[in-house]
């Protein structure tokens, strides 16, 4: 098989090109043999796959590659911009070889690396540039690069997790739905022809099942209209940052989804904390950044509170006991990471603590979608059949019939 690599020389230079080997392991020792050290290896693809991949969309896993790419090349020792030009001449995507472009530029118009990253790359999550940004503060930004894209694979991980447990209850779900709809235009105005115009002096569910399902017979065309005007919709209202962000926090307000995404908040803040003071940011400032890179504005006012209290003096884990921010658990372990000196080491544990307990309530979560879609087709499904029999149960006291 043929492979594309990137790799970094002994002076320095990244070269790039195509190898044999029978697999990737075996490719990645053939060139530690030639004496250089690879960054990148992948399949050599057809000039339609390179199509395809240029016109996709950058995803979580594209940032994180390239992220690992920066981290590996300025760890070298090659300044910025020529490590953000050798990147621009190799990748195969025309969206992230612009943003390469416009980097290159702003670094060599002298724009600070953080400042100019977040212009070029404003798809990126905002507490990704926070990183970033401390991490240039503190002089230790080949680490912060390669601890941002540890961030970015756990999130392209976790969103492929539940890509991959929703595709059964979606299946599920719209094969119910087609199957409901057939009944309602094939099977009900079998039956609405006997009672025609008797509609009326049927029992209350039967002439309503009855004469929804003439409805969508008579209005078929209509109702694909509106099905197809509401996906498109949808689509529109998703692809817009301001929207989707708007809906999210409708959602997130929900009873059932309040504690989850305040876990995800804290979660993401704690994993953020833990990587700002690991790269030896002061902690106030720690605590600001980390704060701003979250979504929900009442977990930004209670860290205000405790951001406020710590600059009074206060400890961490008082000020956040006191806003009353994390589970008992958590705070013990902030406590005993004050305590100990290894205050950096404990975030990590309670950000690894809400992960986990993110993941199993997902899990309980996405293990009773499909009961519940099951239940909730053989609902309607068993209302309409209910709603024949009565029909039929009722023809004698009709009159006309």
């Amino acid at each position: 098989m043929k492979f594309s690599y990137q790799a970094l020389q002994r002076d320095g230079r990244l070269v790039s090109g195509l190898i044999e080997a029978p697999s990737e392991r075996g490719a990645h020792r053939d060139l530690i043999k030639r004496g250089v050290q690879p960054t990148a290896i992948r399949l050599a693809a057809s000039s339609s796959g390179i199509m395809s991949r240029r016109r996709r969309r950058l995803t979580s896993s594209d940032y994180a590659v390239m992220l690992q790419q920066m981290h590996v090349l300025i760890e070298g020792g090659v300044p910025i911009a020529e490590a953000v030009t050798a990147l621009a001449e190799t990748t195969d995507h025309v969206a992230l070889a612009a943003a390469y472009a416009d980097l290159t530029a702003s670094l060599r118009r002298g724009d600070p690396f953080p400042r100019a990253f977040a212009r070029c790359f404003a798809g990126i999550p905002i507490y990704i540039h926070r990183m970033i940004e401390a991490g240039d503060f503190s002089g230790r930004l080949a680490k912060t690069l390669a601890d941002a894209a540890t961030e970015l694979k756990y999130e392209a991980e976790v969103r492929s997790e539940l890509r991959q447990a929703l595709v059964y209850p979606t299946i599920l779900i719209a094969f119910g739905c087609l199957a409901v709809l057939f009944i309602f235009l094939v099977v009900v105005p079998r039956f609405a022809v006997i009672f025609q115009g008797k509609l009326d002096k049927l029992p209350i569910l039967s002439y309503v099942v009855i004469a929804t399902g003439m409805w969508l017979r008579d209005h078929l065309a209509l109702f694909l209209v509106l099905l197809v005007v509401v996906g498109l919709v949808s689509s529109y209202g998703l692809a817009r940052p301001q929207l989707r962000e708007a809906m999210v926090s409708f959602a997130t307000r929900l009873p059932i989804l309040r504690g989850w995404a305040s876990e995800v908040e804290i979660a993401r803040w704690a994993a953020i904390l833990a990587r700002l003071l690991e790269n030896r940011v002061p902690l106030i400032q720690s605590l600001e950044l980390a704060r701003t890179a979250l979504r929900r504005r009442d977990v930004q006012l209670r860290l205000s509170r405790a951001e406020r209290d710590v600059r009074t003096g206060a400890s961490l884990a008082a000020a956040l006991d006191d806003s009353m921010f994390l589970a008992p658990a958590a705070l013990t372990l902030i406590r005993v990471g004050e305590r100990s000196g290894n205050l950096s080491e404990m975030v990590s544990s309670v950000a690894s603590l809400y992960h986990e307990t993110i993941r199993k309530r997902t899990r309980a979560a996405l293990s009773i979608i499909e009961p519940v879609a099951i239940v909730l087709i053989g609902a309607v499904i068993g209302l309409v059949a209910i709603a024949i029999f009565q029909a039929i149960t009722s023809i004698n006291n009709v009159p006309g019939l």
